[in-house]
């Protein structure tokens, strides 16, 4: 009788661990997940472990209607999983921007409070040029309280410099990673101060249309050889090669340089 009492005993605590353990694991809870450039491939394990937690999964749209590029990238992984798109539109009016931020702040914020553990995917890194950034810090300010994570993923330069096989930088070597300035002047001056002055390594995202006059300037400064341009990293049509032997005409958006004042990285 007191060995089939402790037995029942432990079989009760047991069962009250597990419950406990359950709801601690899926309480209502928000995450932001990077989903890697382009590769499904490149998903970080505990990236694969909240979406397959997750039981809705967000992603970002520009329109209404369109394909969602963090969802394709996640999309094998996403299957018999609610899904929820939430508007980021692609305009400069920063009084819509914010307005699209607080909406979808609204949106996840409500299927956390309905009991959802809700992931939202961001293609590349969540902290780096993510629109995701500007809604957690909303969510932050607002609801300080709530369970919120984000997950890194790879960025697209990091990606576009192991399939070329060279290194970003070495030894004390500096790198600056910006988008690429609307202007010639603006690119010159960027390049003259970091590149040609400081011999730092830049990184320069957001390429697309603007290459037809980025390719003239960096003939000019006579940095075009030692430039490497990445295209649509880790998708089906990637394309990384020297610059010098990328034509002058407008290329896709999801483009990225890897600039060097000298081809020679390491001093004898």
């Amino acid at each position: 009788i007191v060995k089939m009492i402790f037995s029942n005993f432990f079989k009760r605590i047991l069962s009250i661990f597990n419950l406990k353990r359950k709801n601690y694991l899926f309480k209502p809870s928000l995450t932001f997940v990077g989903v890697g450039p382009g590769d499904p491939k490149l998903l970080t394990i505990a990236a694969l472990d909240a979406i397959s937690d997750a039981s809705l999964v967000a992603f970002p749209i520009a329109k209404i209607g369109e394909e969602s590029v963090a969802a394709s990238i996640a999309s094998d992984f996403t299957k018999n999983k609610k899904l929820l798109p939430i508007l980021f539109p692609m305009v400069l009016d920063n009084d819509q921007l914010k307005r699209a931020w607080e909406e979808a702040s609204a949106n996840l914020i409500e299927e956390v409070n309905n009991g959802e553990r809700v992931v939202l995917l961001c293609q590349g890194d969540p902290s780096l040029y993510a629109t995701s950034s500007y809604i957690i810090k909303l969510i932050k300010l607002n609801h300080p309280l709530l369970s919120l994570k984000i997950i890194p993923g790879v960025s697209s330069f990091n990606a576009a410099a192991a399939e070329a096989q060279l290194p970003l930088v070495l030894n004390k070597e500096e790198l600056l990673i910006c988008p690429v300035p609307d202007s010639v002047s603006d690119l010159e001056n960027l390049l003259e101060t970091n590149v040609i002055n400081y011999n730092k390594v830049v990184v320069l995202l957001k390429l697309g249309k603007r290459w037809t006059w980025v390719r003239e300037v960096l003939c000019n400064m006579d940095l075009l050889s030692t430039t490497t341009l990445a295209k649509r990293v880790g998708f089906s049509d990637q394309e990384i090669d020297n610059a010098s032997n990328i034509s002058g005409k407008s290329i896709h958006y999801f483009s990225l340089l890897i600039i060097r004042s000298k081809t020679k990285l390491i001093d004898d």
